[in-house]
């Protein structure tokens, strides 16, 4: 398995270019999609949706506090239907997600390849963007629909063992499988993260 940190790309100038996530049955690898271009007489509507995107991408309190003060929705999507609290937990900029979580945010929302904001915040050093999501109720053993990760798997993969920690504090399977029948332990073993592993290896079922 060639578990590979998802991507997420965002407004450059007027292009929206979306790094989504597909996979490869045998690979498990990601691939790679970009958007049509967003015409130059876009909407002034969209054009400001995009723009509370690329602050959620980017971590910048400012805009999003005035989008959300002008009334724009915290739970507004973009590329695959990713949300705003997605792009600013994937980015661990924990500031925006508590604003956004404050302003109505809904945690456990999935994009279009069924990722929540809680198994994008897994994929990096967040531990602090993971600790704000897991007080506020994120679902720590939800699945993804297509091949069954959880967030710890997504951490795993990564090797992010204080991350892990803190899945596992909050009652993490450690021992769930994925539609590969491979477990969190598999997921850092394939990846290389030898550290990771052993972390895991003694809760792992015989």
């Amino acid at each position: 398995m060639n578990f590979i940190k998802t991507s997420l790309c965002l407004l450059t100038g007027l292009s929206l270019i979306a790094c989504g996530k597909t996979t490869n049955s045998e690979t498990k690898t990601p691939e790679t999609t970009i958007e049509t271009p967003i015409a130059p007489a876009v909407k002034a509507e969209t054009f400001n949706m995009a723009i509370l995107l690329e602050a959620a991408q980017n971590g910048n309190l400012e805009v999003i506090n005035g989008a959300l003060n002008k009334g724009f929705d915290p739970n507004t999507r973009g590329v695959e239907n990713r949300t705003v609290l997605m792009l600013a937990s994937f980015n661990g900029h924990t500031e925006v997600v508590k604003t956004l979580l404050d302003s109505g945010a809904t945690i456990d929302l999935k994009d279009t390849t069924d990722r929540t904001a809680l198994m994008y915040s897994c994929t990096g050093p967040f531990a602090e963007t993971v600790k704000v999501l897991l007080e506020a109720g994120a679902q720590v053993n939800l699945k993804d629909n297509h091949e069954q990760w959880t967030p710890i798997m997504f951490a795993a993969g990564e090797g992010q063992i204080e991350v892990m920690q803190l899945l596992l504090d909050a009652g993490a399977d450690v021992n769930a499988l994925d539609i590969d029948g491979e477990s969190s332990y598999d997921f850092a073993m394939s990846n290389n993260h030898e550290q990771a592993a052993a972390f895991l290896k003694p809760m792992m079922k015989q």
